[in-house]
């Protein structure tokens, strides 16, 4: 599989649904939903990695790529955010497998850990309003005075939206894929601080594999 052709439609979908993930709401309740790797990989341990987070909105795609980053470099491993060193604009379309490819050479990069968003979904529970009524009881029985005929409390309707994930890792060298997780992340009222607990669960999968040191 090659790295990476990014379709400008891909991009710009995933970039407004990833950006109203980052700023409007955040992961307060993460759950990965497959994981992924190549056991026919014999490459050895990677010792470095350039991290590509593909929205468009500068301050999201800075915050998502550092947290990553922090996670590599307190196990000692090489971390390059692309906010640093590529333009958004230049990951678009086809040009984006040339752009990625001389700066895995430039840098001596040997892998690309990749996001992206995959999907999204929304489910709607509606909540029944409440009749209060008074009364009495003993004993197993309870009996129940005349009470309001109509809901004391107002039912509503409310919409759950889930965030589909999935983060790539390639070998920089041969462009072949090496692991995949995918991740589903209901969103919540929280802030952009979420981004972080969102990372290190993702950070705990990849490290779990053995592919760096």
């Amino acid at each position: 599989m090659r790295i990476l052709s990014v379709r400008r439609g891909a991009l710009s979908a995933g970039s407004v649904l990833l950006i109203c993930f980052l700023l409007m709401a955040g992961c307060a309740a993460t759950r990965v939903t497959r994981v992924w790797k190549d056991e026919s990989y014999q490459g050895g341990r990677l010792n470095n990695v350039l991290i590509i987070v593909l929205v468009t909105d500068p301050t999201a795609r800075r915050m998502f790529e550092n947290e990553f980053a922090k996670q590599f470099k307190r196990r000692g491993i090489d971390a390059l955010e692309s906010f640093r060193e590529l333009e958004i604009d230049t990951l678009k379309g086809n040009e984006s497998r040339s752009v990625i490819m001389a700066k895995l050479q430039e840098r001596r990069i040997e892998a690309v850990l990749m996001t992206k968003v995959t999907a999204v979904r929304r489910e709607e529970e509606t909540i029944p309003g409440m009749t209060i009524t008074s009364g009495f009881g003993a004993v197993g029985i309870s009996y129940t005075l005349p009470g309001p005929s109509a809901p004391t409390t107002q039912g509503y309707s409310h919409e759950e939206q889930f965030l589909g994930l999935e983060t790539n890792l390639y070998h920089g060298g041969t462009e072949k894929l090496l692991w995949s997780v995918r991740s589903e992340t209901r969103i919540s009222a929280s802030a952009m601080e979420e981004i972080k607990p969102y990372v290190a669960i993702i950070s705990r999968q990849l490290f779990e594999s053995n592919l760096f040191p």
